[in-house]
């Protein structure tokens, strides 16, 4: 494993960590676990309709996000409630953001803002679990089998790869949080997580395990078949080698690793999207986008500030906002420069908002009552403002929507049918949404 992040730390108050390692593939004599994530794509994605968008990007805000200080600013409320910063035009007529994003600001025609988004789930682990899944899950705050699964491994299932090569789901960097998770559909679907030393991203693999080996089986196992394959007059080897190679292709060599690779990026990127971990992930995030992955997930740092130790709204967001100004911005704009964003689906947000009140050690507390969305790409609507709260961001006033109906437009233009229904792992029907509907002003 090579990773610039060390000892991460957990990105929510409750102090609850995802598992620090994701071997790929449990390396077995007969060949490897990626060849059996491709060849169940390949059995799913037949009947796939043809979608708007051709790719996802969820960029995750974990520990959940200030609306007063991201896209819902009150600055005609008292400053208890409006907070320590101010709120700034954009270049869409009418539409204020916090004064922490000047470059979001100058490009906000590219991008569309959710306002009225909400659920009634104030924990972590429940808060993702609903915004990630449509469901509010009150099991406990670690995965269990019989849970949900998280949008990155929806997307795995029912649309599987864009590019023979490149795995369809993809976390950079590897994410503290509870929200990537296959659940019933099966660890086959979970993400591929990346690490990094700093120059070049890394997926982990089992230690004992080297590339050379991976070869070497690999070679072991076509002499072994060559016998089954002359007297196969089904093809069905034929396919089988096709699969292992892709997978093969993946761990060591081929498209995968040359996404990796940031160092072939000229320096102006480097630059342009930040030399620190949100410009990393999202350049990497936009490499992997342009070789091929499906769906990516970029989830750094923490927005959890209810103050005192946990530093304070003002202190904190003054860190991390204009990290996530910078790359997010780029993101955008070099996706449209590239002529990527009209076919890839991104949106951005966290488990839930915070209290309209600034609390007496300068944080604020979970909010589920609500929640901003930024949405734009994969032929959403850009440039609108849907829904709205009140006067001092309690709640919404116009246009309630809840996470379902972001996920729902999410699958609607994947191409994904959100009514779809599949079998839990108690062997029972379930709906992959039991609610939500696609957000009709951005469809």
């Amino acid at each position: 494993m090579l990773d610039v992040y060390g000892r991460r730390r957990s990105a929510r108050c409750d102090g609850v960590g995802r598992r620090d390692f994701l071997r790929v593939g449990s390396l077995a004599f007969g060949g490897l676990s990626l060849s059996n994530l491709l060849r169940a794509q390949a059995a799913t994605t037949s009947n796939t309709p043809k979608p708007k968008a051709k790719s996802g990007i969820l960029v995750w805000l974990p520990g959940g996000p200030s609306h007063f200080e991201t896209w819902d600013p009150k600055p005609a409320a008292p400053s208890e409630i409006r907070g320590p910063y101010g709120s700034i035009p954009t270049k869409v007529p009418g539409l204020h953001i916090s004064d922490l994003f000047p470059k979001l600001a100058s490009i906000a025609h590219k991008f569309s803002i959710v306002r009225s988004c909400c659920h009634a789930n104030s924990g972590h682990g429940g808060g993702e679990r609903w915004v990630m899944t449509g469901y509010n899950s009150r099991s406990p705050e670690f995965e269990l089998p019989h849970d949900y699964p998280r949008v990155g491994s929806v997307v795995a299932k029912m649309r599987g790869q864009n590019v023979p090569g490149m795995l369809p789901f993809v976390a950079v960097p590897p994410s503290n949080l509870h929200n990537n998770s296959a659940a019933y559909l099966g660890a086959t679907y979970n993400p591929l997580e990346l690490y990094s030393n700093g120059r070049q991203w890394e997926m982990q693999l089992d230690p004992q395990v080297k590339p050379e080996r991976l070869a070497a089986r690999r070679d072991l196992r076509m002499s072994l078949d060559r016998i089954a394959r002359d007297i196969d007059g089904s093809g069905m080897m034929d396919a089988m080698d096709s699969l292992e190679a892709q997978a093969l292709d993946v761990v060591i060599g081929g498209k995968a690793r040359e996404a990796f690779d940031p160092s072939k990026e000229p320096e102006e990127f480097h630059e342009r999207y930040g030399k620190h971990e949100w410009g990393k992930s999202c350049l990497l995030a936009r490499r992997l986008i342009e070789a091929g992955t499906t769906f990516v997930t970029v989830s750094v740092g923490s927005w959890d500030q209810h103050g005192s130790a946990g530093g304070s709204i003002k202190e904190k967001y003054a860190e991390y906002a204009p990290q996530v100004d910078q790359a997010v911005s780029t993101l955008l704009c070099d996706l449209d420069d590239r002529g990527l964003l009209d076919e890839t689906v991104i949106y951005l947000l966290g488990e839930f908002g915070r209290t309209p009140r600034i609390n007496n050690t300068g944080g604020r507390d979970h909010w589920p009552q609500a929640m901003s969305v930024l949405m734009t790409g994969g032929g959403l609507k850009r440039g609108q403002i849907v829904g709205a709260t009140s006067p001092h961001g309690e709640h919404p006033i116009d246009r309630t929507l809840g996470p379902a109906d972001i996920l729902a437009t999410v699958y609607h233009q994947l191409g994904i049918d959100y009514r779809a229904e599949f079998t839990n792992g108690e062997g029972r029907p379930i709906k992959l949404l039991s609610e939500g509907e696609p957000v009709r002003e951005l469809v």
